[in-house]
């Protein structure tokens, strides 16, 4: 070895070893729609506690907006997360096709996307070629369960109410679907449809315009529990207390002194925590694998369950 290879050895050896970097943990995105919804709430601190158990994992972002049918708001949150390099994204759309392009920019941008609860558009999924996958319950069965408990206690032959969600969302059509198809198999009536965009104010107004179209209702079937707040609200306002049933879906808290005193005859607990959780153990997992939008699943199934009067 001569001097300069000598001296070049000794300079190596005396270097200090230096611990190798932590690998940075990738950030996760979490798109949630209107945070005044009790729902979302509960849904973004499932998703902390489940972030708080991982840290080590992952690191995480939650963000909602104030209206449930605000494209832009959301378009804004997913364009902030991908400017700070999100690995992936969960997304509850706040409208199932609208959402769409913005969420195809982010998965060619490498960004894996994940829909959860109010699934996107299958024909707009399918026209982009595009696997999204959907975390999250069966809303048709879980009206449907609401639907028939409501109809045991009303005269074969009874004209219903639905007070649904917006047109662009497919948890307002797959919950009517459910609705529809528990009043049918009891061989009663559909006797009008309103929309009351998921609000407590809508909730209300939409069912005063059924009751005053439809004196003779028996029923009105709400697609969540805001609008079914709002449903008790016209029926206590009208005279009508305890001869329209009412129902609602999602078990908020604000909903539950309703059932416990009969106001609100039944509705359906679809656990909002638990689909986050669901959701996040999907996006970690994938990205710790190196999974590809392409290779994630189609559809993860979570609960939903029928919440009556005890």
């Amino acid at each position: 070895m001569n001097r300069r290879q000598f001296g070049q050895a000794a300079l190596c050896l005396a270097l200090p070893s230096l611990p190798l970097a932590a690998p940075a943990r990738p950030l996760v995105g979490m798109v949630l729609k209107s945070m005044r919804n009790e729902f979302f709430v509960q849904m973004a601190d499932g998703a902390r506690a489940h972030q708080r158990r991982r840290q080590a994992d992952y690191e995480l972002a939650v963000a909602g907006v104030q209206e449930e049918t605000d494209v832009k708001g959301q378009e804004t949150i997913v364009q902030q997360l991908l400017a700070r390099r999100a690995g992936a994204l969960v997304v509850v759309p706040a409208d199932s096709v609208a959402m769409l392009p913005i969420l195809i920019r982010a998965v060619a941008a490498g960004t894996l996307v994940i829909n959860m609860d109010n699934k996107l558009d299958d024909r707009a999924l399918a026209a982009a070629q595009l696997n999204i996958p959907f975390v999250g319950p069966s809303n048709f069965a879980g009206a449907r369960s609401v639907g028939a408990q409501v109809a045991q206690g009303l005269p074969p032959g009874s004209r219903i109410g639905l007070v649904e969600g917006p047109p662009g969302s497919i948890n307002a059509k797959a919950r009517s679907d459910g609705f529809r198809e528990a009043i049918r198999a009891a061989g009663m009536e559909i006797a009008g449809i309103r929309s009351g965009f998921w609000e407590v104010a809508g909730g209300e107004k939409a069912a005063r315009e059924l009751l005053e179209a439809e004196p003779k209702l028996r029923a009105l079937l709400c697609g969540n529990d805001n609008m079914a707040i709002g449903a008790v609200k016209a029926v206590e306002a009208m005279g009508l207390h305890g001869k329209v049933a009412i129902a609602g879906y999602d078990n908020i808290p604000a909903i539950r002194p309703y059932i416990a005193d009969g106001r609100v005859v039944a509705t359906a607990d679809q656990y909002p925590a638990k689909q986050a959780e669901y959701a996040l153990e999907l996006a970690i997992k994938s990205l710790a694998s190196g999974a590809r939008q392409e290779d994630l699943p189609g559809i993860v199934p979570t609960p939903v369950q029928l919440v009556t009067r005890k």
